[in-house]
């Protein structure tokens, strides 16, 4: 049986959405409200992969008892895993240029594009909430880092100046893709691959956060890519799981700001 615990489908949640959807694998969709805090009480949030979740919010995937976490992890599973379309590139080089792609988005792409989403779309919706029944919500959370994340939406730590960092941030791994997608269709070798369903991913909603960096202008090869990539049947079925109509407006926290150098 394959199960996938997930929220609306953008960023991390979104990855293995359309993963599954290329693969047209059968699977159940295990919908939780991340606004509400309801991953927190799923059964396999016990789970070491769960506790270790390189994302701490992401999703969860279950197949026949076996629970599999963190994304791009995700991906490379459901590529190897289930039968239909290969995403992994054939070439040996290929396969590396797709994982070395994710381990880099991850660490920059991975890291910015939450925050900057968090403050513009989650953070108002936890400041209208009550807030001392938030915070003994917040109390509760575990392991540390992961009530890190949410507190930061409430107590300051994301300041103007360092919402404008992580945009001027962004700007390295967004002109790296530019700079790819000058001579090549693809991220990693001559076909769509899990390499593409990662940057996509993320990349979709930087127009929106940061538009002064992605723009039909500044960056046509990226916005011809996303355009490319969206229209693909398996993309539009993934972003259809939406509860909200809205997906590219709901982010749970990322990697803290710590971390960024």
């Amino acid at each position: 049986m394959l199960e996938l615990y997930h929220s609306e489908p953008n960023t991390f949640f979104l990855k293995p959405l359309i993963a599954l959807h290329e693969k047209r694998a059968a699977f159940e969709s295990r919908w939780f409200d991340a606004d509400k805090f309801e991953q927190f009480s799923l059964a396999s949030s016990g789970e070491v992969e769960a506790h270790l979740h390189l994302e701490r919010e992401g999703p969860l995937l279950m197949h026949d008892g076996t629970l599999i976490s963190s994304s791009f992890f995700m991906l490379e599973y459901i590529a190897e895993a289930l039968p239909g379309i290969s995403l992994i590139p054939e070439a040996a080089y290929d396969a590396y240029r797709a994982r070395a792609s994710g381990q880099f988005l991850g660490a920059q792409l991975g890291s910015l594009v939450p925050v900057l989403g968090c403050v513009k779309y989650l953070a108002p919706r936890l400041q209208a909430m009550d807030r001392a029944a938030l915070e003994a919500t917040l109390a509760e959370i575990g392991p540390q880092e992961r009530r890190v994340g949410w507190l930061a939406l409430l107590d300051g730590t994301y300041t103007p100046q360092i919402l404008d960092a992580a945009r001027e941030r962004l700007k390295f791994p967004v002109a790296r893709i530019e700079a790819h997608l000058a001579g090549n269709a693809w991220l990693a070798g001559p076909t769509y691959s899990i390499a593409d369903i990662d940057a996509f991913a993320m990349l979709r909603v930087v127009p929106d956060l940061a538009p002064e960096v992605v723009n039909a202008t500044l960056t046509p090869r990226i916005w011809e890519y996303l355009a490319r990539i969206e229209a693909r049947p398996a993309v539009r079925a993934a972003l259809a799981m939406s509860r909200s109509g809205k997906p590219e407006q709901h982010f749970v926290p990322g990697v803290e700001p710590s971390r960024w150098g």
